[in-house]
């Protein structure tokens, strides 16, 4: 089952970082969660809510622990969701507000 997460406004220059770095080739991210969504399957979407809108998705390639960003040198210490580079971005970005953690998307958006 597809989740969402939100980009917090401190990770923006990050973020674009690690667009820069992966521009043009097939990558992974690594996004830190505070507990494994159960329900996520690999080949699920993690969709992203950044600037009050969910604006991309990536799709899921499973969990790695303690993992290093290489576009950024940062250790991301504990679970972290591996996620496929480059992101699908919506054509018509879904406004929602920001929170803290993961939820389950009930509905697949495109």
């Amino acid at each position: 089952m597809d989740i969402i997460v939100t980009v917090p406004k401190k990770e923006y220059a990050n973020v674009s970082k690690e667009d820069s770095f992966a521009k043009g080739k097939e990558a992974v991210q690594f996004w830190s969660v505070p507990k494994k969504p159960k329900n996520l399957n690999v080949g699920d979407r993690v969709y992203f809510v950044e600037r009050g809108c969910i604006r991309y998705w990536h799709e899921f390639l499973g969990f790695d622990y303690d993992s290093v960003c290489e576009a950024t040198d940062r250790v991301w210490a504990g679970l972290n969701l591996v996620i496929k580079y480059p992101e699908t971005k919506l054509t018509n970005p879904i406004p929602m507000k920001g929170f803290q953690g993961f939820r389950y998307m009930k509905k697949r958006i495109d």
